[in-house]
Parts: C-alpha cells; sequence; structure tokens
C-alpha cells in the first residue's frame, strides 16, 4: 500500500510492523506516521528497531493499550544463526539477550 500521509491501521490487521529505520539512535524519539488513535488492545505491534528496545513507536502503541514487541530478539536470533553457520556451535540466546539488554 503506498505511503501517504498519517497510515490508519485496517481493522482487520492483527500485526503491525516497523519494518524501517524509524527511531532508530540517535533519531530516538522519532515515529512512523501510523494514527495511533488506530491501535487497538488487540494489535500486536512490532518494531525492527534493536536501539534503543523500547522505542517511542512502541511506548505511544502501549499507551494505546497494544501488545508490543521489541526488535531485540530478531537481532539476537539473527546473530545466533549466524554463528552457528560460522562456528557449527549452537550459541546461547539467553546470553546473548542479556548482553545485548546490558549495552543497549
Amino acid at each position: 500500500m503506498p505511503w501517504q500521509g498519517v497510515y490508519p491501521v485496517p481493522p482487520e490487521a492483527d500485526i503491525l510492523v516497523n519494518a524501517t529505520s524509524i527511531g532508530l539512535f540517535p533519531q530516538v524519539e522519532e515515529v512512523p506516521a501510523v494514527a495511533m488513535t488506530s491501535i487497538r488492545p488487540d494489535l500486536l505491534v512490532c518494531d525492527v528497531i534493536p536501539n534503543p528496545p523500547r522505542t517511542a513507536f512502541l511506548r505511544a502503541a502501549e499507551a494505546e493499550g497494544a501488545q508490543t514487541l521489541d526488535g531485540l530478539g530478531m537481532l539476537v536470533y539473527q546473530g545466533a544463526i549466524a554463528f552457528q553457520m560460522w562456528t557449527g556451535v549452537e550459541a546461547s540466546t539467553s546470553v546473548m539477550r542479556r548482553a545485548l539488554e546490558g549495552v543497549l
């Protein structure tokens, strides 16, 4: 769908994903042009941005009652897959996540 102005989330949507760099450090207060009033409590709102983990977009979605999912999980699992491909050793995703949380 072409992006024109502020985008309302369609009522039939179950998941909304910000797969852009909007909100990535250092522009941490930027949010995608989404009509926040169209975000519902039954909507899962995801952001692929890992830094900061709780983006302004996710905070705004939570304020509307939505469930949210941050970009740390995606980054951890991408790293774990790459680590295993390169070394043949299965990475501990819980250790990786804790390390990222400590840094970010």
